[in-house]
């Protein structure tokens, strides 16, 4: 099987799996979370915007010869609220991802922890709390390191092609691809992080999937990118993400445990 049919299978897994009554809850709960959250933003904004374009047409209304303007008038203060709405929706549907992850991050830790265990069998390393939580803020320092300075670099790359004819077409790609790897890395490293693996070497390891991460990624990303979908592909990432690590990055040259297709 090659890396990229590879990830492929590991995501079918990731969704089978996330249907399983274990790790249900994990699943639902965040969900549940980030609509009403997202969703009561998403109203509140809408009428306070919406409110205003309208309260700045109040007064207009046209007298005299000009009264017949008076309808069109009203209709392209109705279009504005329209667009307030499907402006908004369309910004929270770009943001929405960054936000679940931030809001679900601690359910998404305790579900590639159950996720790992079950397929390992092997208990999690005895940690405190006040260790677990220094180590959990340098990593994610570590991590912000590494794509920030990245990042800035590629997106320099980006913009000079997207000034060159006809190459100009890759400058979205070369983006895409990018922010594959990292999301493909973000999800992956919930499973490595648990088991206490470096960065710089967890780091390795996916470099010796290279292209299974990266199709794991990009395909995530792209499905990020769905409405509804993007609800529920974060867990399901991370579902697969963790069988990925268990079975693929966990020893050097990915001699973990076999993969059991459709489940433990």
């Amino acid at each position: 099987m090659s890396q990229v049919t590879a990830a492929l299978d590991y995501l079918k897994q990731g969704l089978s799996l996330a249907k399983s009554p274990g790790l249900r809850p994990y699943v639902i709960i965040p969900m549940v979370f980030n609509v009403l959250v997202f969703g009561g933003l998403y109203y509140f904004f809408g009428q306070w915007i919406g409110g205003w374009v309208a309260g700045l047409a109040a007064g207009w209304e046209f007298g005299g010869a000009w009264s017949f303007l008076n309808p069109a008038v009203d209709f392209l203060v109705g279009a504005a609220v329209v667009l307030v709405w499907v402006v908004l929706l369309g910004l929270f549907a770009s943001v929405f991802t960054l936000g679940v992850q931030l809001i679900a991050a601690p359910f998404m830790g305790f579900l590639a922890e159950k996720v790992d265990i079950r397929a390992t069998g092997r208990p999690m390393p005895e940690e405190s709390i006040p260790a677990m939580t220094v180590r959990v803020f340098k990593r994610e320092l570590r991590k912000t390191w590494y794509w920030l300075w990245r990042a800035v670099l590629i997106l320099f790359v980006v913009l000079v092609i997207y000034f060159i004819p006809v190459v100009n077409v890759l400058a979205s790609t070369v983006w895409f691809l990018w922010s594959g790897w990292l999301l493909g890395m973000q999800y992956i490293d919930f499973a490595a992080d648990n088991r206490q693996v470096p960065f710089t070497v967890m780091l390795e390891r996916l470099k010796s999937k290279r292209w299974m991460v990266l199709t794991f990624g990009s395909v995530v990303l792209g499905l990020t990118m769905l409405p509804l979908v993007n609800l529920v592909i974060m867990p399901v990432a991370v579902i697969a993400g963790t069988l990925i690590w268990v079975h693929e990055l966990a020893e050097p040259g990915g001699s973990g445990p076999s993969p059991r297709k459709g489940g433990f």
